[in-house]
């Protein structure tokens, strides 16, 4: 059972425990002493009615309080939720790595090249390194690819739409795409000079199956902001390495032609 309010109390003219009388007067030291052992607050709401100054000043102490508290609270949300889209970002770059050490060093493919080839996309192809044993359009498959393939700060739940992306520039063919560097290909973790410099992933808008970054066309770094969901923790989104580490930065750090700098074609990485 709760505890009843001080106006049940004083309204039942209940006695009310020593603690409580001690905090009362506490709050209120204008109220005058606390009612003995043997008192009701009715008795020592006749002695003196707090004021209407003493109980806008407890408000404005309360308010005060909820407004500094709120965005403490609310930055550290969302640096739990930074903090764990990093790891699942170090998972996905352990599973892909470690399919790629399986199948002669080749990476997975996106909708981009997977279908041509006849096989399944990166999520599934490497959900068993992953520890996933649920199969792709199931009910179990959602609830894995919430947990595994979802950025906490990504609030979708439709599995169609991705929180990461994976780099296109490691699906290229010289036959069928035009790209700077070609006809050099990335298919394999060997053919990449600079892991520690080229982008595998990436954290990505919201688009049905848009699970790759066709970054081989863009042009500016406004293109690349559109692409990418740039600001999803605060000024900055998460990037998953070729060798593996994952750092948080501004699309500017990763794609600005005029500065020179461009971390997603393994050709021009620096």
């Amino acid at each position: 059972m709760g505890v009843p309010p001080v106006w049940a109390l004083v309204w039942q003219r209940k006695p009310v425990s020593k603690q409580a009388r001690r905090l009362f007067s506490l709050l209120f030291p204008t109220f005058g002493d606390a009612p003995q052992a043997k008192g009701h607050w009715q008795e020592a709401c006749a002695r003196r009615a707090f004021t209407l100054l003493e109980l806008l000043a407890v408000l404005t102490i309360i308010a005060v309080g909820a407004a500094i508290s709120l965005p403490s609270f609310s930055s550290a949300q969302k640096k739990a939720a930074n903090t764990t889209c990093l790891s699942r970002m170090r998972a996905l770059g352990a599973g892909i790595l470690l399919y790629a050490t399986d199948h002669a060093g080749a990476m997975p493919r996106s909708f981009h090249s997977a279908g041509a080839y006849s096989v399944p996309h990166w999520p599934v192809i490497i959900a068993p390194y992953l520890g996933i044993a649920a199969e792709a359009g199931t009910p179990e498959w959602e609830g894995a690819s919430q947990k595994h393939f979802r950025c906490p700060a990504d609030k979708k739940t439709d599995p169609t739409i991705f929180s990461y992306a994976l780099n296109v520039h490691y699906e290229l063919d010289p036959d069928g795409d035009d790209y700077v560097g070609s006809p050099a290909r990335w298919r394999t973790l060997a053919s990449i000079s600079r892991p520690a410099k080229t982008i595998l992933l990436a954290e990505t808008r919201p688009i049905p199956f848009g699970d790759h970054l066709m970054c081989h066309q863009w042009s500016s770094v406004n293109a690349a902001r559109n692409a990418l969901d740039a600001t999803r923790h605060s000024k900055a989104s998460n990037y998953l390495f070729v060798d593996g580490h994952v750092e948080s930065l501004p699309v500017e750090a990763t794609f600005n032609p005029g500065a020179g700098i461009n971390l997603w074609n393994p050709s021009l990485a620096k």
